[in-house]
């Protein structure tokens, strides 16, 4: 299954993504605890600004392509954890280089 969706800004995804009170966190909670850590399943999410390095993706169990094919792949870890500090990182990369 693919699902795109469109929203306003990178700013109003940063906020519903990271708002405790939002309608979606508690079925991804039980989505995530439902489907767990074997593989099965895998989770491809890309978030596009029209700029240069404006971009970041995610991947959970899925194998590279999309733009990690693209432009390889890194794993999250300490200062990459949300898609704003990934996004901010990758801005800054392309900035400089």
């Amino acid at each position: 299954m693919t699902r795109c969706s469109k929203g306003q800004s990178t700013e109003h995804l940063h906020a519903f993504a990271t708002d405790r009170d939002a309608p979606h966190l508690e079925p991804w909670r039980a989505f995530t605890r439902r489907v767990g850590a074997d593989g099965s399943v895998g989770i491809w999410h890309e978030t596009y600004e029209f700029s240069a390095g404006s971009y970041e993706t995610l991947y959970a169990n899925m194998p590279p392509f999309g733009l990690a094919k693209a432009v390889g792949v890194r794993p999250v870890g300490a200062g990459l954890a949300t898609a704003r500090q990934r996004m901010r990182q990758a801005s800054a990369g392309a900035a400089s280089g």
